[in-house]
């Protein structure tokens, strides 16, 4: 660094110490130390408008100042105290370039005699206050970093008595320490803040997990005071409902990593258990020696209902409180594999009712749900508690006999079950009698899966019902027709792959709260090379069953992905492009470079797209599915579980895996809000998606009241008929240029 020019004797001195060059008294000297000693901390700016004042009384000068940076550059400083002519001055901000400053932070101190503004002559603080002699010496924290200075000086030239260098060193290091001690304070009081405004309970315990200190709300939590817990060990808000190895292994976690975290029960002081997620973190000194333990927690009784409510509602049937058709596939299942494994035989019944209709519409729906609900109780104590009663929808039920012999056994059973149905239900004073029709189908004769066996049962339901209703069928290979149209829709598609007769159509999803256009969602249109217009849940499904949804898919990602590009560069904004991903696709090794591709072919970011993968294929195989989803999320794109509420996503599962929305299955909107189970669900589901973080999308909406209701509820984004129907792109280019918001209210 250049020094600044001397002027005439030596003036600027640099660090070190200076001379005698008076032989005054030391009484100034005396009267500043004693100053410095009696002045003491504020808490406050007093303390250094005491030194700054006493300065300038001990050196006999007309300004003193202490300054500090003023952020991390470096490059500014800023007064914290300021004395001029006998007064406490205004603070000030000035730049350090040209100022003795400079000097003083890169030699700790500098002397200037006189002529201080002939040596300076860029520094604006010695033009503006007409500094002639000054003194300044550096502040330093405890590391021994620089953090600031103190200056005296004078409009006259300065003495250079002996003890002027001791007494602001002196004064400096002083300063130095409350400067310190205040920013230690001022953590200390952040910390305690945090301690005691955190929502969650806060407990600290010693090396042997005696509780030294907890929070407002661990009180709250937990119903105990700090003088109820003091010295007392943990282990007393255990509820004795966890592992009995689970203490081991958090303190081995502990030991080995220094934290835990998971879920455990805990007790409250009324003898309430509840369940909490704990965070227990082990605090160690510089010497790595432990020093306490400090656990946070918060009371998830909440999410744990809500989780076992959507549970029950999404695997049980309300109205007669069986399993539905989600649980009894998880169940056929089950009984599957069992004599799968003994070499035995199970069958697969699917009833409907006959004549239930006419009770429906001539009693209303309270009068049938309750013939739904006997009808349930009837077959429930027909049947062995082994076997499986489920409502599948409607008035279709399902039973599944595991470990049944010759099929004279299945006979007797069903017609067992005929007569109880038949017998008469008293609705309002009066006798009803429905009937129904039974389909059999027999493991393994015709078939050896789930998707089979419904498929044949369903088949042979509809023969008994062709045949006169009130009897029973079993599945016979000739009821194969609509598998032979199946077959035929099947080559009808793979034709319309290789000419081009599939289309895409794009329906707006909408942020509710805002009515922002956020998102559209790409829908497949077929029209066959005969002008037919094939619905997609004709052709879907037969797609998927095929395989060829992998290549429509493809063609759909890229078909989408392109019209997307597009319309980025047309400077048209659509929010994130939405894609279906079939089950399918997602079981598909080949899914992450086929969006790759399609990415990098189209040039849209990653982030533009969102891929809806329907929530039943997560679910059927978690852990695969969610090495899938993080390939899919490492090229930055969105992910949603559609369809939700029809299978049962552990809370585990969903905090694990990198999704960001939850689209509700429309089975659950169609009837909201008159239906109170519906609107249960759908208010379940968005009260645990906002807890995981994750926002909510309702699909279906098509009234007004469903669009109240969920806006009421809270739910992020919707789409719907009401707001707009799937429409082909050029449509879809008007609507992103003059109506992009929600028009409804």
């Amino acid at each position: 660094m250049l020094l600044p020019k001397k002027i005439g004797p030596p003036q600027v001195e640099l660090g070190g110490t200076v001379g005698i060059a008076d032989q005054r008294p030391g009484d100034r000297a005396l009267e500043a130390v004693a100053a410095l000693a009696s002045a003491s901390s504020s808490g406050g700016t007093r303390f250094f408008t005491d030194c700054v004042r006493l300065l300038t009384s001990a050196y006999g000068v007309a300004y003193a100042y202490i300054a500090t940076y003023t952020d991390d550059t470096k490059n500014k400083i800023s007064a914290v105290a300021f004395w001029a002519d006998e007064q406490a001055g205004k603070r000030f901000t000035y730049e350090l370039k040209g100022s003795p400053c400079v000097d003083v932070l890169q030699h700790d101190r500098v002397f200037i005699r006189q002529g201080a503004g002939e040596i300076y002559p860029d520094s604006r603080l010695i033009a503006e206050f007409e500094i002639d002699g000054y003194f300044g010496a550096a502040l330093k924290n405890a590391q021994g970093e620089k953090i600031g200075i103190v200056v005296v000086a004078d409009t006259q030239p300065m003495s250079k008595d002996s003890w002027i260098h001791p007494v602001l060193g002196l004064y400096a290091d002083r300063i130095s320490l409350e400067i310190g001690r205040m920013q230690v304070e001022k953590e200390l009081q952040l910390t305690a803040s945090v301690f005691d405004h955190s929502p969650q309970g806060i407990m600290i315990t010693d090396t042997e997990h005696r509780i030294r200190k907890v929070n407002e709300a661990f009180t709250e939590i937990t119903g105990w005071s700090e003088n109820d817990v003091l010295g007392r060990r943990d282990s007393m808000l255990s509820a004795g409902r966890d592992d009995p190895n689970l203490r081991d292994e958090i303190q081995s976690a502990l030991d080995r990593r220094g934290n835990w975290v998971g879920e455990l029960w805990s007790r409250r002081r009324d003898g309430e258990v509840y369940p909490e997620n704990r965070t227990v973190v082990a605090v160690r000194d510089r010497g790595n020696r432990l020093q306490h333990y400090v656990s946070m927690f918060s009371d998830i009784s909440a999410e744990k209902f809500a989780a076992e409510r959507i549970h029950r509602l999404a695997h049980y049937d309300a109205t007669t409180e069986l399993p539905n058709r989600v649980l009894l596939q998880d169940r056929l299942l089950h009984a599957i594999n069992r004599v799968a494994r003994s070499g035995g035989r199970l069958a697969l019944l699917f009833l409907d009712l006959d004549g239930f209709k006419l009770i429906n519409d001539t009693y209303g729906h309270a009068a049938g749900d309750e013939v739904l609900r006997l009808v349930g109780v009837r077959l429930t104590s027909r049947l062995r508690k082994a076997d499986v009663v489920a409502r599948i929808g409607g008035d279709e039920f399902a039973v599944v006999l595991g470990d049944v012999g010759q099929a004279s056994d299945v006979q007797a059973i069903c017609d067992q079950l005929l007569q109880v149905i038949t017998e008469p239900y008293e609705i309002s004073g009066q006798e009803n009698r429905v009937t129904t029709s039974i389909g059999i189908a027999l493991f393994p004769d015709d078939g050896r899966d789930v998707q089979t066996l419904l498929k044949h049962a369903d088949a042979a339901m509809y023969q008994a019902k062709e045949s006169g209703k009130n009897r029973y069928a079993f599945y016979e290979p000739e009821m194969n027709k609509r598998a032979e149209e199946r077959l035929h829709l099947t080559r009808q598609i793979r034709h319309g792959l290789e000419h081009d007769e599939f289309s895409l159509c794009y329906q707006p999803q909408y942020d509710l709260a805002s009515g922002r256009l956020v998102g559209v969602e790409a829908l497949t249109r077929w029209k066959d090379s005969e002008g037919n217009q094939i619905p997609p849940s004709r052709f879907i499904p037969v797609a998927e069953d095929s395989g060829l949804i992998v290549p429509l898919g493809a063609w759909v990602l890229n078909q989408a992905c392109r019209q997307a590009q597009q319309w980025r560069s047309q400077g048209l904004e659509f929010g994130r492009l939405s894609v279906n991903i079939s089950g399918r696709q997602f079981h598909d090794e080949a899914l992450h470079e086929t969006v790759a591709a399609a990415l990098q072919n189209s040039g849209l970011p990653g982030d533009r797209l969102e891929l809806e993968i329907t929530e039943s294929w997560v679910m059927e195989g978690p852990f695969r599915a969610e090495k899938q989803m993080r390939m899919l999320h490492d090229l930055g794109v969105n992910l949603v579980i559609d369809d939700f509420g029809v299978a049962y996503s552990s809370m585990a599962y969903l905090k694990r895996f990198p999704v960001q929305k939850l689209k509700i299955d429309r089975s659950f909107i169609r009837d909201i809000p008159s239906d109170s189970d519906d609107a249960a669900i759908v208010s379940a589901i968005i009260a645990m998606g906002h807890s995981l973080g994750l926002r909510v999308v309702a699909e279906g909406v098509e009234t007004p009241e469903q669009s109240a209701f969920l806006r009421g509820t809270g739910c992020d984004e919707v789409q719907g008929f009401l707001f707009g129907k799937p429409v082909p792109s050029d449509e879809l280019n008007v609507l992103l240029l003059y109506s992009p918001t929600l028009a409804p209210s």
